[in-house]
């Protein structure tokens, strides 16, 4: 294995600035207390002052422009704290996504536990650190089906105590497909020969030839949905009875932390002055964090929490998810913080309601944009910067795709946005 894809599976890649790195650290469910994320904080000031941290839509965080004298140091100090950072990045099982506030939904079902023992014993599948692509999980706790099922290798989402719904083989890239259901009623102790098969399966037809079509619904594509269905029922009822597999209990949820505050941070970026300032404000009130799916986090707690005057900004905004763009990415093909920032700059007051805009720097369409509402893709006509439109999408919540519009330059953004109507 090249030093380049060690790196990669633990997080750290290249930027498109020489010398330059990103370093991912996974966090698992969203979960993260505040010694952590304090410290991620002070690591992002200490090796690269003036850049702020950054919420990804897969519950990661990921520290920018850091020298590649402090990238080691980083990557220690990250370890010591508990922070996992294998299968940040890389051709291998990427962050289980959970909902954030699943334990506390008095509507939903507890499935952190059961991601995590996933997770577990997933990192030992004598596959994993081989697989043609990376490979994505999610776990929902309620129909509502909050961590976008369809766009993921495989979604679960819990309907009881022991049952779950299984949509597989959905991603988005440039020719994005969603995923199909392959079980109405999965008792959640067969979870975990379900997601061993799937990763068989994966490893032996996946494409390693082609990276474009290396991804599980490649594998669906090419053998049509009923064969694939087939199969991977064939090697679960296998993997089932060959194996012995520890019994999964999930639990209807009665704590007694409630919703609190959700933030959102434009383009997903929190200053670190910020980030202190907030773990300075929740860790003495007992307030835990759950990062969410669009830049943002939420807050629980017993009790109340005022928000000081800096921070109310972060709720009454305009949700805007942007990938990083051709800021540091080096498939970028516009900067999506400027393409974000004269959006912005043409809504004022409430008037853009709950409108939420997905903004992707490149047809890999990492920020979700062609399932979106209102999503748009970075493109370049003529070597001008331009963004292809895509509106009425279900945000992986569902099967629906968004359907392509028009053509605009990120000049005339603004005036694309402001004529749709929502």
């Amino acid at each position: 294995m090249s030093d380049s894809i060690a790196s990669k599976l633990y997080g750290l890649y290249p930027q498109k600035q020489q010398g330059l790195y990103m370093q991912r650290v996974k966090i698992p469910g969203g979960r993260i207390n505040w010694s952590q994320w304090r410290l991620i904080a002070e690591l992002q000031e200490r090796f690269a002052c003036g850049t702020p941290i950054h919420l990804t839509t897969r519950q990661d965080i990921e520290l920018h422009n850091l020298p590649a004298e402090g990238a080691i140091e980083v990557k220690q100090s990250l370890s010591d704290a508990g922070l996992d950072l294998f299968g940040a990045g890389g051709d291998n099982l990427r962050n289980i996504t959970v909902c954030p506030g699943c334990e506390f939904c008095h509507d939903g079902f507890d499935v952190f536990e059961l991601s995590k023992i996933v997770s577990e014993k997933l990192r030992c599948h004598p596959a994993i650190m081989d697989l043609p692509r990376k490979f994505k999980i999610s776990f929902s706790g309620c129909p509502a089906s909050c961590t976008k099922p369809y766009l993921n290798d495989i979604g679960f989402i819990a309907h009881s105590e022991n049952s779950f719904e299984v949509i597989t083989a959905g991603s988005l890239g440039p020719v994005p497909v969603l995923g199909i259901r392959a079980y109405e009623k999965l008792p959640s102790s067969d979870i975990l020969p379900l997601c061993f098969a799937a990763i068989d399966m994966f490893a032996e037809y996946g494409d390693r030839e082609n990276r474009r079509k290396a991804r599980f619904r490649h594998v669906r594509q090419k053998l049509g949905d009923e064969a694939f269905l087939m199969e991977l029922d064939k090697r679960f009822k296998s993997a089932k009875e060959n194996t012995s597999w520890p019994q999964i209990n999930i639990t209807k949820n009665d704590s007694q932390l409630k919703f609190i505050h959700r933030l959102h941070f434009p383009d997903g970026n929190i200053s670190t002055q910020d980030a202190l300032a907030l773990a300075q404000l929740c860790e003495p009130a007992g307030i835990e964090a759950r990062i969410t799916f669009d830049h943002g986090i939420e807050l629980y707690g017993e009790e109340s929490l005022e928000l000081p005057g800096d921070f109310k900004k972060f709720k009454d905004t305009l949700v805007i998810i942007a990938c990083p763009g051709a800021k540091t990415c080096s498939h970028g093909l516009i900067d999506c913080q400027s393409a974000s920032a004269n959006i912005r700059a043409a809504f004022t007051g409430n008037q853009f309601g709950r409108m939420k805009i997905n903004i992707s720097g490149c047809p890999n369409n990492c920020a979700h944009s062609s399932c979106a509402a209102i999503g748009l893709v970075g493109l370049k006509r003529d070597k001008k910067d331009c963004v292809q439109l895509y509106t009425g999408g279900g945000d992986g919540k569902n099967q629906n795709l968004a359907q392509k519009g028009e053509i605009e330059t990120v000049a005339n953004i603004a005036s694309l946005i402001t004529s749709i109507k929502i």
